[in-house]
């Protein structure tokens, strides 16, 4: 019993200790954003969708880190020119306004934050 219960710790450890410092996660496919976990200002998110969409980006994946007092944005699925627009964009806003309860109408695969899921879900 003992070891299933260090099995399932050190699962949830690998599982959960990269989010501890997240703040969002939002992912594009084909030209929709949704946010996966966290709270992303709808100006933020605009602003981040319109650089998505300007590049031609199919899938990816941005992520709002907290880091030194800040917020900053990682990026996967992107290639480095359109990487280092959407940090130029990110940084132009306060990282002030990444507080707060998410909205509303959220589906399992959200509350989860399970990006499959989430997509799965939201059609």
């Amino acid at each position: 019993m003992a070891f299933v219960l260090v099995v399932v710790l050190v699962v949830v450890f690998v599982v959960l200790a990269p989010r501890w410092n997240e703040v969002f996660c939002l992912s594009w496919r084909d030209g929709r954003a949704l946010v996966v976990r966290g709270v992303v200002p709808i100006r933020v998110r605009q602003d981040l969708v319109d650089v998505l969409e300007r590049s031609g980006v199919v899938r990816a994946t941005l992520r709002g880190v907290r880091s030194g007092g800040g917020v900053r944005l990682e990026c996967s699925g992107v290639d480095d020119g359109t990487a280092q627009r959407l940090r130029n964009t990110f940084g132009t806003h306060s990282s002030a306004g990444f507080t707060g309860a998410p909205e509303g109408g959220r589906n399992l695969g959200q509350l989860l934050g399970w990006v499959w899921l989430s997509w799965l879900l939201s059609r």
